[in-house]
């Protein structure tokens, strides 16, 4: 009995190990049905569209403190009606050709990441295709039909129209933050310090909220299972409940399976909307967080301009992506723990693809 005991509580904490990971196997199987040729695109779209967006941020910066640099000069030599020397010119053609080419990375990067989203679903569409036709008998006899159903369904579904944009979504909050770190980092370097408590309780409430949220999901996929299985079977057999008036027995049935799902689905929004309000308290407590790292950055800033001779507008910069930093963890945490729901669909179609075909030597 005591090994029996030890074996359960290994197992319980294996499978609580398992429901705290990421699915990086389902994520690395999206992405390689991506192609060798569309993958490097949508990374290094991404990564130059951000690249793009922080230079013209930086140009602007750039331009409005030699502006403001050479205004003060004409003022401390007392010429007040000298015509400025400044050249607009130059900043205006470079700050034009980084907004022309942003324009167009972004429209490169939401073409890449439908046409990712459309051809792993085609992908995916077609080899679960070919496997349940292939399948044999004592496949569909273990297996709900409900269950191969919501497969072709709503998984697919998911794949084709949730993850793209979660991946977007996803993907753009993430360099933002990073991009946003790395200029503040630049500019100073004192609010890396103040930002590891935003993280530590960022990082611990997307912790927790994911295990929910998945368990959550695959409550409501299991709670699906019998309402599409029933659903198929009655109208199958719609003849032979009519000649046996049994419709009231079928219909509280169906009823009983459509409320036990709805309530799974109900639990679900309660989750993610615990998230929106958690991160809203959060987000509220980062704000006095915020003014206290906003006053570090202010006064590094300053002690910086004074001293190392930093140029206005890249302090400017810095306090405005110090301001916009506790925004960016908000939606990446969001969108990971979507991605991670969403990923699911992922993993229950490739495991019906590990099913063992019939062997059939004829054409198909």
């Amino acid at each position: 009995e005591e090994v029996t005991e030890s074996d359960d509580e290994d197992n319980l904490s294996s499978v609580l190990h398992q429901r705290a990971k990421m699915p990086w196997r389902a994520c690395g199987k999206y992405l390689s049905a991506a192609g060798i040729l569309l993958l490097p695109l949508l990374v290094l779209s991404q990564l130059l569209k951000h690249t793009v967006m922080v230079a013209i941020d930086y140009c602007l910066a750039c331009w409005t403190s030699d502006a403001i640099s050479g205004k003060i000069e004409l003022e401390l030599k007392n010429c007040s009606h000298c015509e400025e020397d400044f050249n607009h010119s130059a900043y205006s053609k470079v700050f034009s050709v980084l907004c022309c080419l942003g324009i167009v990375l972004c429209l490169v990067t939401s073409i890449a990441v439908e046409w990712t989203g459309l051809k792993v679903t085609k992908k995916l569409h077609s080899s679960l295709l070919n496997k349940i036709i292939l399948a044999p008998m004592r496949f569909f006899e273990t297996t709900p039909l409900g269950s191969i159903l919501n497969r072709f369904s709503a998984d697919c579904n998911t794949i084709d129209q949730h993850i793209p944009a979660t991946l977007e979504c996803l993907s753009r909050s993430t360099l933002l933050c990073v991009s946003a770190l790395a200029v503040i980092s630049y500019v100073t370097p004192m609010f890396l310090i103040a930002l590891v408590p935003l993280a530590i309780m960022c990082y611990f409430i997307q912790k927790y909220f994911r295990v929910a949220s998945r368990d959550l999901q695959q409550l409501d996929d299991s709670t699906q299972l019998p309402l599409l299985s029933h659903f198929s079977e009655t109208v199958e057999g719609l003849t032979t409940i009519r000649a046996f008036r049994y419709e009231a027995k079928f219909r509280q049935k169906l009823l009983e399976y459509t409320d036990s799902n709805n309530i799974a689905s109900l639990f679900l929004t309660a989750a993610n909307r615990w998230l929106e309000v958690r991160m809203a308290s959060t987000f509220s407590l980062c704000e006095y967080i915020g003014a206290c790292v906003v006053l570090i950055a202010a006064v590094t800033s300053i002690t910086s301009c004074l001293y190392s001779k930093l140029s206005s507008g890249l302090v400017g910069l810095g306090l405005t992506y110090a301001l916009m930093v506790s925004n960016y963890l908000n939606w990446m945490v969001r969108n990971l723990a979507d991605m991670e729901i969403q990923l699911g669909a992922v993993k229950r179609i490739n495991g019906l693809l590990k099913t063992e075909a019939e062997n059939y030597e004829g054409l198909l």
